[in-house]
């Protein structure tokens, strides 16, 4: 009898410990999934020393090689040279136009309002010949070469620098948001796991946060392990907005760190929750 009352008493300590902690564990892994990306969107999408680093990979180079081929196809049309397959510019010069477009996009910048010293830097890395040119390619840069001062507005035109300005913008005032959300759920995290210890006891406060947190990389393996495969669901070059088709080719990789990052937080959280068991 004393014994069935010890464990009817251990059932309702239980339920209570798990009724305090209700109001907290959702809002606690949201805002652990939410900061660990803004994070790490910081870190990756809006650094452009990684995403510099990230295109050197084998597969990345070949989607910038495409790229980048793509609009010297259109400025091939502009110029009035031949547009075709065999208007391709070595992986090397297609990474260095991309990497004077993701310094000028995501660098730490404010709001540009010209976009003439990109297209001209563009420009002198497009007028460089190469031994693997074949003859249209190299007349195209002819053709180009010939325009004179009106060649910067045609690799504006071709490589819609417009757009990349606008998308420069967008990411200044993206990072702007990104460190304010940041600062504010580092804030409501803090506020959330005062009040929680502060009303509940230690260890199954401390159970119940751990519990939280493994919610939050169990999403984050499941949200960006689905981003990571949309490139092998469907053929995204079709996506010709903005090159947003190819973005997503490059970023299937670095959603793959995010995945990482997730299966981390959860296998760490884990060992403090399995230790704070109340049955441990």
């Amino acid at each position: 009898m004393a014994e069935s009352s010890r464990m009817i008493r251990r059932r309702e300590s239980s339920q209570r410990y798990k009724d305090d902690w209700a109001p907290y564990k959702r809002p606690m892994a949201f805002l652990v999934f939410l900061l660990v990306s803004l994070a790490m969107a910081m870190g990756t999408f809006l650094n452009p020393a990684f995403m510099k680093g990230a295109i050197k990979s084998e597969s990345n180079t070949v989607v910038v090689s495409k790229m980048v081929n793509s609009h010297f196809n259109r400025l091939a049309t502009i110029v009035g040279g031949s547009s075709d397959d065999e208007n391709l510019i070595s992986d090397e010069q297609a990474r260095a136009v991309e990497d004077l477009i993701i310094d000028y996009k995501y660098g730490w910048h404010f709001l540009h309002t010209d976009d003439m010293r990109l297209a001209n830097s563009i420009k002198k890395v497009i007028l460089v010949s190469e031994k693997t040119d074949s003859s249209q390619v190299a007349s195209v840069r002819k053709k180009l070469g010939k325009q004179k001062s009106s060649a910067t507005y045609i690799v504006a035109n071709a490589f819609d620098l417009a757009g990349v300005m606008l998308e420069a913008n967008i990411v200044t005032i993206v990072r702007i948001i990104n460190l304010l959300a940041i600062a504010v759920c580092l804030i409501a995290l803090q506020s959330l796991l005062s009040d929680a210890f502060g009303r509940i006891i230690f260890k199954s406060a401390l159970h119940e946060a751990m519990a939280g947190l493994m919610w939050a990389g169990f999403f984050m393996m499941l949200v960006y392990g689905l981003l990571a495969m949309i490139p092998i669901l469907m053929d995204t070059s079709v996506i010709a907005f903005a090159d947003f088709g190819y973005w997503l080719e490059i970023a299937s990789g670095v959603f793959l760190d995010f995945v990482i990052a997730g299966a981390i937080i959860f296998v760490i959280s884990a060992i403090p929750w399995q230790a704070s068991s109340r049955d441990s």
